[in-house]
């Protein structure tokens, strides 16, 4: 009975070749998309981690009143860890080591994990050879011991079994290969550690034991099985408590604060995410109202065919079972080609999202998937299947026995009309989305950064400890290689800094104000910044008050610093800045033996973290009287950035072959990166809108033609007795816009309270409310529905009375 029910929907339904198209690909186009973007949540928020008993995976962050998410120090994970009844296993790591291996071939600048000795029973890996770090050698000094990768291993040591003990140099220091790693060691997730490491080493100091303020590490950690978050959670406060009577100077206002590994992974991306599948899932109710007008206005036409079905014996169950058969035919063909559409949706989607988002390698179509296409596809079908057999009934049926000259017209066509607003508003809601979200980005990428990126590279490098001994050392290194940058053809400014703006990356240092007392509210660390003389000039940031550095600011001449306008603002109000003193930054013997430096400038506020975000306060400081091995090169060009990639590389190399660079970027590729995952979202959420907008005038278009096809002979008998073309024309398009203006108006109130929900959080600049996008969205979408409208209604205007009159 089923199979016979369904070959006949199948010769049903191809029976009319254009109307199974149309609706095929309505679904597909709707069902590819659905698919696509539910590809990426399944990989972002649904798939397990690629670690062995993954749900137990955890971070803690460092709590205070002005970072809810902070890194912590070895002293107080320690505490934390210590005696703990429901961590299992516990390590701290940092991924900003970046060791240069010489000895090995060409020196090569290696991706490294610093980690403390429990890191490899959190990710439960086994050596494949040799031994992982004990607790001892956690601590610098024994801390001069690796193990390598397996990847590392393979490619560079040519998978040599006796590799173990084999002295190596990193950073010209002397290290022993304590073991391999083996290929089930799983690298931490892109969001923690950009790039897989290649070798790892122990914390060790500076980050090691001693350094309880020193809050630079990160945290993994597996749970006990059976142990809850929450259980976790108040051990950790309970610990926290505890600690702050210990060490009041220190952590008296600390917190920890446990979560587990995939949500803090997704904290970001994961509204952003539902947001978009919920997008998408109103395009796909827009498709199934397309095609329940198109199935409505088919079994208008079948209304004598079901008439006589009835009489033959079929009841209203077994007309109303064919009727779905032949929408769960039209849906699932139309989820199989979705499918096909997913595939290079899928793919152009992890191509697009690349690195922005956590485990975007992982984007494909699984199980999950595929399952997710079948339940929409036939849940699709059910819905959009309804709206005809909701239809049938005796009376109707009886009414179309009788009329056996025509086809019986739709007076009321109420369902479709309805069907066809439900369409525009929700295309309006989409649109109105789309539009927000865009004039947001407009104004973000109009706010200044305060620096001028374009015509700017930037490069890293590292100078290793036991080839630059000194400060001094560092200083020459430093000078000469600006001096050689600055001489390349189309430089016109060469500098360094410490930390890059919008890069990522920030250096936060305690402050102090000479001969002034700070209450706890005025403490807000400064963003400090080492910086050659020239870097102001490379990158264009402004002098509001005094002077900029010198060259003569260097080791031999007292200490200076400049501050940015937000940092005079806070710290002096009211008065000039110029010729006091402050001190920042720890010197070798502690904070309190650092220097005071007098403030000789002040310079325009520049974003850090993010565009649009509240000013910090900032200090910048000459590297000259405070060297840094870690700087990063500044380089503006009146060419083009990137064509100085390789004259960077070689003029470092040329100073020292043992001195590879890494990060190689331009600024502006920084500076776009920090709006890239509002960028790719609004281009995939107008995809979206585009395609309800074209579904919607579909649609439109279909209720009018179907209105003026039923409506022949009143326009003939109108057009005899004198109505001329624009009267029918406008009284062929009266309904079509009673329809947009009903679908206009729920879609306003509809899209109002979802930006006010939903958008309110992603917007910059602008209202959730905003009148003119509101306004804007609404006439354009009324022009398309005008458009779509005029021509059945021209169509109407053009009927022969003689022969519609002659039809009837």
């Amino acid at each position: 009975m089923g199979w016979q029910l369904l070959r006949v929907a199948i010769r049903s339904v191809f029976r009319t070749p254009a109307f199974a198209l149309t609706s095929i690909l309505t679904i597909a186009l709707a069902v590819g998309m659905s698919i696509s973007v539910f590809s990426v949540v399944n990989a972002v928020l649904l798939r397990p981690l690629p670690y062995r008993d993954a749900g137990r995976l955890a971070v803690i962050w460092s709590s205070s009143p002005n970072d809810s998410r902070g890194p912590v120090s070895f002293d107080d994970f320690e505490d934390w860890r210590r005696d703990s009844k429901t961590l299992e296993s516990a390590a701290l790591y940092s991924s900003y080591f970046k060791p240069i291996l010489t000895g090995q071939g060409e020196a090569v600048r290696l991706t490294a994990l610093l980690v403390s000795h429990q890191y490899f029973a959190v990710m439960q890996a086994q050596p494949l050879l040799g031994r992982f770090f004990v607790s001892a050698e956690d601590r610098d000094g024994p801390d001069n011991v690796v193990v390598l990768s397996y990847s590392l291993w393979r490619e560079k040591f040519q998978s040599d079994p006796k590799v173990i003990g084999r002295p190596i140099l990193l950073n010209s220091r002397p290290h022993t290969i304590a073991g391999v790693a083996g290929p089930d060691l799983r690298p931490l997730p892109a969001s923690y550690a950009p790039d897989a490491a290649e070798i790892y080493r122990p914390v060790g100091e500076p980050f090691g034991p001693g350094s309880r303020d020193g809050r630079h590490l990160h945290t993994i950690v597996r749970l006990r099985p059976g142990v809850s978050i929450a259980q976790a959670q108040s051990e950790l406060d309970a610990r926290s408590a505890q600690m702050a009577l210990e060490h009041p100077d220190v952590d008296s206002h600390l917190a920890a604060r446990i979560l587990p590994l995939r949500d803090d992974m997704t904290r970001s991306i994961r509204p952003a995410l539902l947001a978009l599948q919920a997008a998408v899932l109103v395009l796909m109710l827009i498709a199934c109202a397309n095609i329940a007008n198109l199935l409505l206005a088919r079994s208008s036409a079948r209304r004598r065919e079901m008439a006589i079905r009835q009489a033959l014996g079929a009841g209203s169950g077994r007309l109303t079972a064919m009727l779905l058969a032949e929408s769960v035919v039209l849906g699932i063909s139309g989820g199989c080609c979705g499918l096909l559409f997913a595939t290079w949706g899928t793919a152009g989607l992890a191509a697009l999202a690349g690195r922005l988002l956590p485990d975007a390698g992982a984007i494909a179509i699984d199980w999950r998937v595929l399952l997710f296409s079948l339940a929409l596809s036939f849940g699709a079908s059910i819905c959009f299947g309804l709206a005809p057999a909701w239809r049938l009934g005796s009376s109707q049926l009886e009414d179309a026995l009788r009329n056996t000259t025509r086809v019986a017209g739709d007076s009321r066509n109420g369902l479709r009309r309805c069907l066809a607003a439900v369409q525009i508003g929700l295309a309006l809601v989409l649109l109105v989305a789309t539009g927000l979200l865009g004039k947001s980005l407009l104004r973000l990428r109009s706010v200044s950064p305060g620096f001028d990126p374009q015509g700017v590279i930037t490069a890293s490098l590292a100078l290793p400890q036991a080839r630059y001994r000194s400060e001094a050392s560092v200083v020459r290194f430093h000078d000469r290689l600006l001096d050689r940058l600055g001489g390349l053809p189309g430089v016109t400014a060469a500098a360094m800094v410490s930390v890059v703006p919008l890069s990522g990356d920030f250096d936060r240092t305690s402050f102090e104000i000479a001969g002034r007392q700070l209450g706890a509210g005025e403490k807000q660390s400064p963003d400090r910044y080492i910086v050659s003389p020239d870097y102001f000039r490379a990158l264009r940031i402004r002098l509001v008050q005094g002077r900029l550095l010198t060259q003569q600011d260097d080791a031999n001449h007292s200490p200076v610093c400049l501050i940015s306008e937000t940092a005079a603002r806070q710290w002096f109000p009211g008065e000039s800045p110029i010729g006091k003193k402050v001190r920042a930054g720890a010197a070798s013997g502690g904070f309190d033996r650092s220097p005071y430096r007098e403030i000789v400038g002040v310079t325009g506020d520049i974003a850090q973290y993010a565009l649009g975000l509240p000013p910090t306060p900032q200090i910048y400081m000459p590297y000259a009287q405070y060297p840094n091995r870690y700087m990063t090169l500044a380089i503006r060009t009146d060419s083009d950035a990137r064509s100085l990639a390789d004259p960077v590389r070689h003029t470092v190399l040329s100073l020292d072959r043992e001195q590879p660079v890494y990060d190689v970027k331009t600024l502006e590729d920084i500076v776009a990166g920090t709006i890239a995952t509002r960028r790719i979202g609004i281009w995939v959420l107008a995809a979206f809108a585009l395609g309800a907008l074209v579904l919607a005038a579909v649609g439109i278009y279909g209720v009018v033609s179907y209105s003026v096809a039923q409506r022949t002979s009143e326009f003939g008998i109108r057009i005899a007795l004198g109505a001329g073309p624009a009267d029918v024309i406008r009284k062929a398009i009266a309904d079509a816009l009673a329809m947009t203006a009903a679908g206009l108006a729920s879609g306003m109130a509809v899209s109002y309270a979802i930006s006010k929900w939903m958008l309110s959080r992603f917007l910059f600049e602008v209202s959730a409310g905003d009148a003119g996008t509101f306004a804007m969205v609404a006439v354009f979408l009324a022009a398309v529905a005008l458009a779509a409208c005029y021509v059945p209604a021209r169509r109407a205007a053009m009927v022969d009375p003689v022969k519609a009159l002659r039809f009837e």
